[in-house]
């Protein structure tokens, strides 16, 4: 049986954690997995934390935890406990169950990062997610020297829209375009050339750590290591308790990872990163009846198809 969690679970969270692993690489790296604190808050301020949902039978139990803003058309599964194996039946159930509470809170895609080495991989595989993009993860290492900023980049503002949306299609390959929105730009730096955008660092900080996120066009190739150093440079200044600093490289933009070993900064491994679609495209227009003619005029509609969705236990 699969329901929401509620005050009866804390006992059960609180001992599964451990065993846990967590999906969102920001939410990891940024904020530590906390899955008792963020089941609370959903619990008792709903539209906060994360959704959780518990599954039970025959004495054994597992958990799962959903990321979703409302209106946002990408959800994320966020933490599920136990951590896989074939002999926890209510893995598959439970991702089944995420991507069902998605849906229902208006999400279009479910996506979920693990290592494509690991059973979860092949365990997401089999409930339905396809990769869509691949990343590494490189970390800073401590006592690094960095040298003095080289280029004029600046924190990115809500004026820069346009520019780095036009940047982003430019640079993000269409598939992965389907999924991710174009990244927000008000929390991270832009790099300007003869009044173009051409270069966009997305920064998403937390309590654990920073994580940028690079968008750089390839005629901005040769600049590539001076906005580095630009970037953290600016990011040393603000970052109070010395937390670690990630950055993220998507596998079409490969040739930043020898930049980032250069700067010293060492690689922690590469995710596959996957998705299930929740909804299907509409294929045909709704059309309605003209104004007076709704008595002799049929409307046909085509709803959105969902995907379907199983509970069995594989």
């Amino acid at each position: 049986m699969i329901r929401p969690f509620d005050w009866r679970d804390v006992s059960l969270v609180m001992q599964l954690s451990d065993q846990g692993i967590c999906l969102d690489s920001i939410a990891r790296l940024t904020r530590e997995s906390q899955p008792l604190q963020e089941a609370l808050f959903a619990y008792l301020m709903p539209g906060t934390g994360a959704p959780t949902l518990i599954w039970k039978d025959n004495g054994h139990a597992a958990f799962g935890q959903l990321r979703h803003r409302p209106g946002e058309e990408v959800a994320r599964a966020l933490f599920i406990a136990p951590a896989w194996s074939e002999n926890n039946a209510g893995w598959l159930p439970l991702v089944d169950r995420l991507a069902v509470e998605a849906g229902e809170r208006g999400g279009h895609h479910l996506i979920a990062e693990v290592d494509e080495t690991s059973g979860e991989f092949e365990a997401l595989r089999r409930a339905g997610f396809a990769i869509y993009a691949r990343q590494t993860i490189w970390q800073l290492l401590e006592e690094t020297h960095i040298p003095a900023p080289s280029l004029p980049i600046r924190p990115a503002s809500s004026a820069d829209t346009i520019a780095v949306t036009t940047l982003y299609h430019n640079v993000v390959p269409r598939l992965v375009q389907q999924v991710e929105p174009a990244p927000r730009p008000g929390r991270g730096y832009v790099l300007e050339q003869d009044g173009e955008v051409v270069a966009f660092l997305d920064v998403r900080r937390g309590p654990a750590g920073i994580w940028v996120e690079p968008y750089l066009h390839p005629e901005a190739y040769d600049l590539s290591e001076a906005m580095l150093h630009s970037a953290l440079h600016h990011l040393a200044k603000t970052n109070r308790g010395g937390r670690p600093i990630y950055v993220c490289v998507r596998r079409y933009q490969d040739w930043l990872q020898d930049i980032l070993h250069a700067a010293n900064f060492d690689c922690l491994g590469s995710q596959a990163v996957m998705v299930k679609r929740l909804v299907a495209r509409q294929l045909e227009p709704v059309l309605k009846p003209l104004p007076g003619m709704e008595a002799s005029v049929t409307t046909t509609t085509t709803p959105i198809a969902r995907t379907p969705t199983h509970f069995s236990q594989n």
